[in-house]
C-alpha cells in the first residue's frame, strides 16, 4: 500500500491528473464531457479516470464521474496549495516588494495578478500604466503616502471631467505644499470639493482602487523614501475585500482636508 508520500506524489506529478480531479470535484462529468471540455486524448484521459477509480478517489454514477468523500478531502487541502504555489510564481521576485500590509493577502490571491516593471526601452512603464488605468476608471480611492505631481495633475483633470475621486494621504505631505506655492492649486481643488483626507500618521502603503481593480506600488523604502520597482494591479475578489477594508480603516481615522491648510501660500 502507498505512503500518504506516495499519495502526494502520485496526484502532484500529472497536470492532468490534478486538472481532472478539479474538473470532476467541480461538477459531475461524463467521459465525452470531460474529454470535450478538457481537450485531451481519449487514451490519457482513460488512464487517468482509471487511477482514480482504482485509489478510490472518484466513482462512476448514472450520470457520470464524480469525486469520493477522500478526493474532496484531498482537494480541500491541495488546491489552496497549489494555488499559493501559483502565486508565487506568478508574483516571481517582486514578492520581495510588496509593502507590509500587502503580506496579509494570501499568496494565492495574486496568482492572476499583473506586475508592470520598468524596461530598457521604457524606464516610467509602471509610472505609464498606472496613469492610464486613472484616465480609464470611473470611480477612484487613493491611500497613499505621497503623490507624483503628474498623477495629481491627472487625478485633478479626471475629477473635472466627472470622476467619482477621493483620497486620503498623509497629513505631512501636504504640509510640505505650503512650501511649494505652484503645488497646492490642485489640492485646493480637492479640498473644495471634499474629496481629499489627512491621516495625521504614516501611511505604509500606496495603492489605488479603481472600479473593481486594486493597483499597489512595489519597492522598498529607504528611510521615508520608496524606491520603486513596479506597480501590482489586480481584480482578484479577496484582494479587492483587503484593499477597501485597508482604506475604510484609514478613512475613519482621517480628516478632510481644509482650504484654510493652505493660508499664507
Amino acid at each position: 500500500m502507498d505512503s500518504p508520500l506516495d499519495g502526494i506524489a502520485f496526484l502532484v506529478r500529472s497536470e492532468n491528473r490534478v486538472c481532472v480531479l478539479r474538473t470532476v470535484a467541480a461538477e459531475t462529468a461524463t467521459r465525452r464531457e470531460l474529454r470535450d471540455g478538457l481537450s485531451m486524448s481519449r487514451t490519457t484521459l482513460g488512464r487517468v479516470l482509471n487511477e482514480f477509480e482504482e485509489r478510490g478517489w472518484i466513482r462512476r454514477t448514472g450520470d457520470g464521474y464524480t469525486t469520493t468523500p477522500a478526493a474532496d478531502a484531498i482537494l480541500t487541502k491541495f488546491v489552496p496549495l497549489l494555488e499559493t504555489m501559483e502565486g508565487i510564481y506568478n508574483l516571481g521576485e517582486a514578492i520581495e516588494w510588496l509593502p507590509p500590509p500587502a503580506r496579509a493577502v494570501e499568496l494565492r490571491h495574486f496568482r492572476d495578478a499583473t506586475v508592470t516593471t520598468s524596461t530598457p526601452d521604457n524606464p516610467a512603464a509602471p509610472f505609464d500604466r498606472g496613469l492610464e488605468a486613472i484616465r480609464d476608471a470611473d470611480r477612484y480611492r487613493g491611500l497613499t503616502s505621497t503623490a507624483i505631481p503628474s498623477y495629481v495633475q491627472a487625478l485633478r483633470e479626471c475629477l473635472r471631467g466627472g470622476l467619482d475621486f477621493e483620497g486620503i494621504i498623509e497629513a505631512s505631505f501636504v504640509a510640505t505644499l505650503r512650501d511649494e506655492p505652484q503645488r497646492v492649486d490642485p489640492w485646493y481643488d480637492f479640498a473644495e470639493r471634499e474629496t481629499a483626507w489627512l491621516y495625521d500618521g504614516r501611511v505604509p502603503i500606496n495603492m489605488h482602487l479603481l472600479d473593481d481593480v486594486v493597483l499597489v506600488w512595489l519597492g522598498t523604502h529607504d528611510g521615508d523614501e520608496l524606491e520603486v520597482y513596479g506597480l501590482l494591479e489586480s481584480g482578484n475578489p479577496a484582494v479587492l475585500e483587503w484593499a477597501e477594508s485597508l482604506y475604510e480603516e484609514y478613512r475613519a481615522e482621517s480628516e478632510l482636508l481644509d482650504t484654510a491648510t493652505f493660508s499664507g501660500t
